[in-house]
């Protein structure tokens, strides 16, 4: 089963610590992969329209920022950039990506 999550709060979606599942906004399954990337990619092509700062880690984790959208932390005393993300998963994890070399 593939997985395609957004999230919002404070880190980018390829940090995973332990509490990024309380960041999630929407949680979807697929059966297939193309399924999957489909709405991966329909999320990343609006979300790319509204916010002008974007970073894509290990190919399908991806963080969206406005510098102006930042939350006051008390404990650090400073302004904590907020994030919305996606994440294309399999089975809950990163996607591997294996790239395959031919030969002539």
């Amino acid at each position: 089963m593939y997985q395609v999550v957004t999230l919002f709060g404070e880190y980018e979606p390829w940090w995973f610590f332990e509490d990024w599942k309380e960041e999630i906004v929407s949680f979807e399954q697929f059966d297939s992969f193309s399924e999957a990337n489909q709405n991966y990619h329909e999320k990343y092509i609006k979300l790319i329209g509204d916010y002008e700062n974007y970073v894509t880690k290990k190919h399908y984790l991806t963080a969206f920022w406005n510098e102006e959208e930042k939350r006051y932390c008390e404990d650090c005393e400073d302004d904590i950039q907020l994030f919305h993300s996606i994440m294309l998963l399999k089975e809950e994890k990163p996607m591997e990506i294996n790239h395959q070399v031919g030969s002539v």
